[in-house]
């Protein structure tokens, strides 16, 4: 046998015992991780959905990115990296930013992507400075402060695994209870409000539960990369399914699995953060979805592209011999 060969056997038995270890929840954090992981993923995936389909999804990047300076002040105030302060801060941040955009957008020569845009530059950027100021002034430990921009979910506490579950359910039993005004009002708004259906009262909503989302989900995916969990899902689901109920399941489904991988990844391979590696995972299934989706792939589209090439050959050759 050869040395190349030990070695493949060596990392094959490591990643077999730490899989192994990693599944059987042998350490309480390693299932906090995998579990926050998981509803992370889901929350993100049947709240991006809708942004997805509205065409909303860099309002999911600008509600990620504004959450920092938030984050920042409520540490400057609280003093420590607690739970209660630090979310009720990324809460008000966000929800400031949603503000914001939806006053520029009011102008009459503003365009949503601009106003986007512009807060999420403004809000980051603020963030950013407020960060710095922390760790060169700051009398009490800041750790876990800069995990913030790109996640650690292995460092999430109970507390704030019971926050992000209750987020969860709770937003989850709405979706599920207005699931019918929502399709409706997304895919056909005017019609909606035709009907009797709150247009601007679901369009905010959407908006609040974004909010939500996002603040529960910046300890597992960071505030830089929560966006393509919000986006991700929901933009491989439509490639799978037309009506509304698989889109929503499908999303659900993707944004699990990836956090379920990606944790899995994150504690084979020390050094990768979990955040960055669900990212990769859900990047996967949507290069997938790309690919071999049957409603827009590249591969359907090309079979069925190659079939109408077919139908109008046979058409031109019986036209061409006179038979009718």
């Amino acid at each position: 046998m050869s040395v190349a060969n030990v070695i493949n056997a060596l990392e094959i038995a490591e990643i077999s015992a730490r899989s192994l270890e990693f599944f059987s929840f042998k350490y309480a954090f390693v299932a906090r991780a995998l579990t926050a992981s998981i509803l992370v993923g889901g929350l993100c995936g049947a709240v991006g959905t809708f942004l997805v389909l509205r065409r909303l999804s860099l309002m999911g990047d600008a509600a990620g990115h504004s959450t920092l300076p938030g984050i920042c002040v409520a540490f400057l105030l609280a003093g420590s990296v607690s739970t209660l302060p630090i979310m009720a801060g990324a809460l008000v941040s966000a929800l400031l930013a949603a503000i914001a955009v939806g006053v520029i957008t009011r102008g009459p020569r503003s365009r949503s992507d601009a106003a986007i845009g512009i807060v999420l530059s403004v809000f980051f950027g603020a963030g950013i400075v407020l960060l710095s100021y922390i760790q060169r002034v700051a009398t009490t430990s800041y750790a876990g402060l800069d995990a913030m921009l790109l996640g650690n979910v292995a460092g999430i506490s109970p507390e704030q695994l019971i926050v992000l579950g209750v987020v969860t359910v709770l937003l989850g039993g709405a979706t599920l209870l207005y699931l019918r005004p929502l399709s409706i009002s997304t895919f056909d708004p005017g019609f909606a409000a035709s009907v009797g259906i709150p247009v601007r009262a679901i369009h905010y909503g959407l908006l609040g539960a974004l909010s939500l989302s996002v603040v529960v989900s910046v300890q597992a995916v960071g505030v830089v990369l929560v966006s393509a969990m919000l986006i991700i899902p929901g933009a491989s689901a439509v490639y799978w399914f037309k009506r509304m109920p698989g889109v929503l399941a499908a999303a659900v489904g993707i944004g699990a699995l990836s956090g379920a991988l990606g944790a899995w990844t994150s504690y084979l391979f020390e050094g990768v953060s979990t955040g960055p590696a669900m990212v990769l995972v859900a990047t996967t299934f949507f290069l997938s979805s790309l690919a071999f989706g049957p409603r827009g792939g590249l591969l359907w589209r090309a079979v069925r592209r190659r079939r109408r090439q077919r139908a109008m050959l046979a058409n031109v050759s019986v036209s061409a011999t006179g038979v009718r």
